[in-house]
């Protein structure tokens, strides 16, 4: 499985962090909220005054899906595969791949505790998936 990356401006900083097997959320100065999706302003408050900070890397899973099928480049040949939305330790938020884990509904639960690991792509990124806890 090879996804490309084409970062926004605005998630460059994101991308910049897992290239160094980091996972950096953008904070609000204002009101010291984490959030993700990046961009150029605070959903919270509005304010423009953002920091990028490192997360812990730890959450849980929200909601997961088992794809049997998958038109997008670098995932036809990768079926079955597990796709989540996890919520980190901080609050946000983010979709993702679960990986680690036989990609069967009964092994894995909402709530299930994960950890952030990465995936070095041929073009130099790194791609944030998460695995259960061991």
């Amino acid at each position: 499985m090879v996804p490309e990356i084409s970062p926004s401006p605005d998630a460059a900083p994101f991308w910049d962090a897992c290239r160094r097997h980091e996972l950096a959320l953008p904070w609000c100065a204002r009101c010291q909220r984490p959030f993700f999706y990046p961009r150029p302003l605070c959903p919270a408050c509005g304010s423009r005054d953002l920091r990028w900070q490192r997360a812990s890397g730890l959450g849980e899973v929200y909601s997961f899906c088992v794809q049997y099928q998958s038109r997008l480049p670098g995932y036809r040949d990768a079926v079955p595969f597990v796709t989540a939305i996890v919520e980190l330790a901080e609050g946000p938020r983010l979709m993702t791949l679960l990986v680690d884990v036989p990609p069967r509904p009964d092994l894995i639960r909402c709530g299930m505790p994960v950890e952030v690991a990465f995936k070095d792509l041929p073009d130099g990124n790194a791609l944030p998936v998460f695995r259960p806890v061991a």
